[in-house]
């Protein structure tokens, strides 16, 4: 079941709220939202349910071997045996035919491939998990004595299969008791319609001209144009789609009272990758920054390597060399996070050493460069490496042939009129999702609310904005409705992952 579907809207969604809402008593209330998300799950993964419930089950007790040992050791013992069983977990029905496959291009054996298939939102639920065992050991929340609660945290199906990477303690209140008053259920609701637009109108669109301009470039003969002009769409359908299903997510939150980190930021309007990777999927930067980037900093093995470093004399790379070991391991991890491909690996490495080279190379040499000119090619550069980078990440096949036509190698000519054509007919799209990925919306409307106010009257801006923000929901709704009913083309990216 997917957010932007009609059953989902229509149905699914309103039988909910009809039942969360007529029901006063919050244990009730958390039984009715535990049912519906795991049906929200079953629904598209009957059989891999099981295995959600045993993740569910598994990191209750290690969270409560955890929290109620009290020796040191046996903590660290069980905190390492949660980490350790999550991350099989995940190794095996993710990764497991693609680690047999590799060793077989590499030994040249013929091992049969396991063929297993990718339970729904894994990565998401069982990065969640694991962040709440490593959250008891460190002290940062007891843990949760109510396995029925500690269930509807890693199950709640607004972030359940695509995020946003909700941590335990962000929530834990809340799992408790909520109240959810009129201005935060209709924030939520408007929310959540920004976010269906998103997917519906935007997403779906960029989606399907990136996928006829690949298409034809593969039948037709690829082109230099027809291959950015796709990555082009393609970055757009990926940041829609993923930024509105994080949208649908935070929107259907605030309407059952829970506050659900926000994922982005207008990533597109960056000038450095270190400031992209900030505003892009940040739920998932933030947690390998504080569970693997300062773990493997503090580790035995970068501490050595800073002692020796220093002992022989080399202050600076002792500061360096650690942080770059740190970054490389990370950055692999979040390629290999994202897919069992070497594509993936290839892009998290590729933004790896970008992000090292940015931190230790390009900084010195931004220095002496004057502002205004140093933040004009950093944007036209950002632009060229992203759209570069998705390249990366959307060729899981013929990846170097494909990068190659970007640089017109191995291409027929630089365009053809198919791409022209496409790129003609597709111009107010294109026109409108680049005013989309940039806060102009967001600036014109809080300065349209601070006239209103500064002429109005704070009661009476706010009673407008309440009545815009309905008519904007309905609009959005409707718009949906009519595109949701006439396309068949409704994928979610992030699904996945």
């Amino acid at each position: 079941m997917v957010f932007s579907s009609l059953f989902f809207v229509y149905v699914f969604m309103p039988v909910l709220l009809l039942l969360y809402y007529a029901i006063k008593r919050n244990s009730w209330r958390r039984g009715v939202l535990l049912l519906f998300s795991l049906l929200f799950y079953a629904w598209g993964e009957p059989v891999y349910i099981l295995l959600m419930l045993f993740s569910a089950q598994m990191n209750y007790l290690f969270g409560l071997a955890v929290g109620f040992s009290e020796k040191p050791a046996a903590r660290k013992t069980a905190v390492a045996l949660g980490v350790i069983v999550n991350i099989a977990l995940l190794g095996v029905f993710k990764y497991a035919g693609f680690a047999v496959e590799t060793f077989n291009s590499v030994t040249g054996l013929a091992i049969p491939v396991p063929a297993i298939s990718l339970p729904l939102g894994i990565s998401f639920y069982t990065f969640q998990a694991m962040t709440y065992v490593i959250d008891v050991y460190r002290g940062n929340c007891a843990p949760q004595k109510s396995f029925s609660r500690l269930l509807l945290y890693i199950s709640l199906f607004p972030q359940l299969v695509a995020g946003p990477i909700v941590r335990y303690t962000d929530i834990e209140d809340s799992l408790e008791s909520r109240r959810v008053s009129a201005a935060q259920f209709n924030n939520g609701l408007y929310r959540f319609a920004i976010g269906l637009g998103k997917k519906v109108i935007f997403a779906n669109t960029c989606g399907l001209a990136a996928e006829n301009l690949f298409a034809f470039n593969a039948t037709h003969g690829a082109t230099v144009l027809g291959n950015w002009g796709g990555i082009l769409f393609y970055a757009f359908q990926i940041y829609f789609d993923f930024s509105g299903y994080s949208d649908m997510a935070i929107g259907l939150g605030h309407m059952f009272g829970f506050t659900f980190p926000e994922n982005f930021d207008y990533p597109y309007i960056s000038r450095s990758v270190s400031e992209y990777w900030r505003r892009w999927h940040i739920t998932l930067s933030s947690w390998f920054r504080d569970y693997l980037f300062y773990p493997v900093l503090r580790s035995k093995l970068c501490t050595s390597i800073t002692r020796s470093l220093r002992k022989s004399g080399h202050k600076a790379a002792s500061r360096n060399v650690p942080t770059i070991i740190a970054l490389l391991i990370v950055w692999f991890s979040t390629g290999l996070w994202h897919g069992a491909s070497w594509n993936y690996v290839i892009w998290g490495l590729y933004y790896g050493i970008l992000l090292i080279l940015e931190e230790f190379v390009f900084g010195k040499i931004q220095k002496r460069i004057p502002s205004a000119v140093s933040a004009t090619a950093g944007r036209v550069l950002f632009v060229f490496i992203t759209l570069f980078g998705f390249a990366i990440f959307y060729n899981e096949t013929d990846l170097l042939r494909n990068l190659g036509y970007l640089l017109g190698v191995g291409t027929v000519g630089f365009s053809d009129v198919y791409t022209v054509s496409m790129l003609y007919e597709n111009g107010l799209l294109l026109i409108a999702a680049l005013v989309c990925v940039t806060p102009l919306g967001h600036t014109l409307a809080s300065g349209f609310g601070s006239m209103l106010e500064s002429r109005c009257g704070s009661s009476a801006a706010y009673n407008i904005s309440r009545v815009a923000k309905t008519v904007a929901i309905l609009a959005l709704f409707a718009i949906c409705t009519v595109r949701m009913v006439g396309d068949s083309y409704n994928p979610f990216i992030y699904f996945r992952f």
